[in-house]
């Protein structure tokens, strides 16, 4: 599949490019991410550099994930990065550090949720976190997603186990609006 970019109200989201390398890098580096990412770790340079060069656009080659990098405007830098799995309908995302707490996420995230539903006959998306990671669990409410539960999860951990996981989805007809039933 060809690339291609969404537009929202503050954002836009588009290729990452060799240019972000070294900001990807520096936030996948943050602590955060080993406890609740899947991210290599300790996280490093040439990770970010496989991210940009191979694993983004072989995704979308492939037509197995769509990947964007998330900017304030085309051009400007890298905020962080959102995807799906399409074989899946697995949502997921990060933001650097110093954006975290500024909405853009679930801005990011409903431009996916639209994308996906317009342009695939997917009937749901599927979303999932590392229990305890509560800023991504918002995330998700404030989209719309139903709160399925806590189970072992889909995608496998760093080791190949899989983790305990807060669970959501959200159905191509469902209500947009914050579903009750998510964890305090």
């Amino acid at each position: 599949m060809e690339p291609f970019s969404l537009t929202t109200e503050r954002l836009v989201l588009d290729q990452p490019v060799a240019r972000d390398v070294d900001l990807i890098a520096s936030y996948c580096a943050d602590p955060v991410f080993e406890g609740f990412m899947t991210t290599p770790w300790p996280y490093e340079r040439k990770h970010a550099e496989y991210f940009v060069s191979s694993f983004v656009p072989d995704g979308w080659l492939r037509g197995e994930e769509w990947t964007w990098a998330i900017r304030e405007r085309r051009g400007q830098d890298m905020l962080g990065a959102i995807g799906v799995r399409t074989h899946s309908g697995m949502v997921g995302f990060w933001l650097g550090a110093p954006h975290r707490g500024r909405s853009i996420m679930p801005e990011a995230l409903a431009a996916v949720v639209d994308a996906v539903f317009e342009r695939s006959d997917r009937a749901e998306i599927l979303w999932e976190c590392v229990v305890g990671n509560t800023p991504s669990l918002r995330v998700a409410e404030k989209v719309g997603f139903r709160f399925t539960g806590e189970e072992l999860g889909i995608i496998p951990g760093r080791d190949g186990s899989l983790t305990p996981s807060w669970t959501g989805r959200l159905g191509r007809n469902d209500d947009r609006t914050p579903q009750p039933g998510w964890p305090v």
